[in-house]
């Protein structure tokens, strides 16, 4: 089960190494973009917002992952002249849930990208599934 869960996280949390070089080109492909661009690809951001004068879009990707627990019960019999006693031991392992996210903010000037950032702990390492759409086209 332990396989399992370390394949999911590596799978949905690739943001660590590998992950920074892919966040990094995707991020970067959209600077000079128009905001029309960006949503377009992307979808309304999740947010807006204007901080010391500085216009920034968010886009937010959330994912609960759920783990079930998995139980091992091993017995014992011992014999005890003409009576036999079972004893039995229950052991519990995984089990859980995850919080998995990858915040995406763009620094909007005159309509168009001129910086960004990201940041969590589901960001793609690989361009697949959920995450073939957020470089720019």
């Amino acid at each position: 089960m332990k396989v399992i869960f370390t394949l999911w996280a590596l799978l949905l949390g690739g943001c660590a190494s590998g992950g920074m070089g892919t966040m990094d080109g995707i991020m970067r492909s959209w600077e000079g973009a128009t905001v029309g661009q960006v949503i377009a690809q992307w979808g309304y951001p999740h947010a807006e917002r204007v901080i010391a004068g500085r216009q920034l879009l968010v886009w937010g990707r959330d994912v609960q992952l759920t783990m079930p627990a998995t139980a091992t019960t091993s017995s014992t019999v011992n014999k005890i002249g003409s009576t036999a006693y079972v004893t039995s031991t229950t052991n519990y392992a995984g089990g859980g849930t995850s919080n998995w996210s990858c915040t995406r903010t763009l620094e909007i000037k005159d309509d168009k990208v001129v910086s960004w950032q990201w940041e969590g702990n589901n960001c793609p390492f690989a361009e697949m599934g959920p995450y073939s759409n957020w470089r720019r086209k």
